[in-house]
């Protein structure tokens, strides 16, 4: 899934865009803060655990691709 980051642009809010989830988040991009809120979020917007979220691509870039696990509870079919 692709997934670009909005930082500084507001917090806790995911929308999606011409197939693009746009994540928006205040935490700073210093010591992986951004990514740990932006799994944060996909987390409970997806109803899995953090751990079956993974950053596959742009660990250090606003665009990122993203694998979730498959898990019992996954409302929205990741």
């Amino acid at each position: 899934m692709r997934v670009e980051v909005r930082v500084k642009d507001g917090n806790g809010r995911i929308e999606e865009r011409d197939g693009v989830l746009i994540v928006y988040t205040t935490e700073k991009r210093k010591n992986n803060r951004a990514n740990i809120d932006v799994i944060r979020q996909l987390s409970k917007y997806y109803s899995v655990q953090q751990a079956s979220i993974r950053i596959i691509t742009g660990l250090t870039s606003p665009k990122k691709v993203i694998e979730i696990g498959i898990e019992s509870g996954n409302s929205r079919g990741a």
